[in-house]
């Protein structure tokens, strides 16, 4: 046996884990990780989302702002009605201040 039964699987963010390619020009997307009161990028341990796809996010809702396809401090009300990809207010961490 070279691989044990009982190891749990390794979880991974929901979009390396539906293969979902980050840019900025799809900001229905991006949305979903911009909060919608204060327009700030939600943190790591609220999205769940890994290191890598967390900068690629952060790059990207940055650049899309400088195109103009996002606005800045407020959330897009078109998109406010999207599902969810995660609850903010239930993060998958607890932060780590507290």
């Amino acid at each position: 046996m070279t691989k044990n039964p009982y190891e749990k699987e390794k979880s991974k963010c929901i979009l390396c884990e539906h293969d979902i390619e980050v840019s900025y020009k799809n900001p229905r997307l991006l949305q979903q990780f911009v909060s919608t009161f204060s327009g700030r990028v939600y943190d790591r341990h609220i999205t769940g989302l890994c290191s890598m796809q967390q900068t690629r996010v952060r790059q990207a809702i940055a650049m899309s702002r400088k195109a103009g396809h996002m606005p800045i401090f407020v959330k897009d009300p078109k998109y406010l009605r999207d599902p969810k990809l995660f609850n903010p207010l239930k993060p998958f961490r607890p932060h780590s201040f507290a």
